[in-house]
């Protein structure tokens, strides 16, 4: 769901369509690792730590929340650019919950493979819908995306914690 709200405000910027699947595929890429690094890391590792994941994503998702927020009030939008390291943040900041759904999936299922393959594809698919929906809208909505977005995102990081 975070992908697809960033991708979303995302959408309504004139992104090449290179620059959309590039960036889909390594959301979906690290929808893939992020959680296969966490079944690694494991559950035990937490116990020991004063910071818990799901505080560290809280914080991602308020700070994305109130960077799009702040952008709806910006007299001419910026053009983000996917760039090689654009596209890297944008991949690790949605991407970063899934390190902890790593931790216990290998309890839940018996193929892990297959279920990271799910979730990647899944995340992949999400990222596109999102960036082609945030397309389409931007032409209805415009600005107002990054209210929706904005507030996806609070709602989200709310939730978290």
């Amino acid at each position: 769901m975070d992908a697809f709200s960033l991708a979303f405000s995302y959408g309504i910027n004139k992104l090449s369509k290179k620059s959309v699947i590039i960036t889909a595929i390594t959301v979906g890429l690290f929808h893939f690792f992020m959680p296969l690094i966490g079944n690694f890391i494991g559950i035990s590792i937490f116990d020991y730590t004063i910071i818990k994941p799901r505080y560290v994503m809280f914080c991602i998702f308020l700070f994305l929340s109130i960077d799009m927020f702040t952008h709806f009030f910006e007299e001419k939008l910026k053009i983000r650019s996917l760039n090689l390291i654009g596209t890297l943040i944008f991949s690790f900041s949605v991407s970063f919950d899934s390190l902890s759904v790593g931790i216990g999936l290998s309890y839940l299922c018996n193929n892990l493979v297959l279920a990271l393959s799910i979730f990647c594809l899944i995340s992949f698919t999400f990222t596109l819908l999102g960036f082609w929906l945030g397309k389409i809208l931007s032409s209805k909505v415009g600005k107002y995306s990054f209210l929706l977005g904005s507030f996806t995102l609070f709602v989200y990081a709310i939730w978290i914690c």
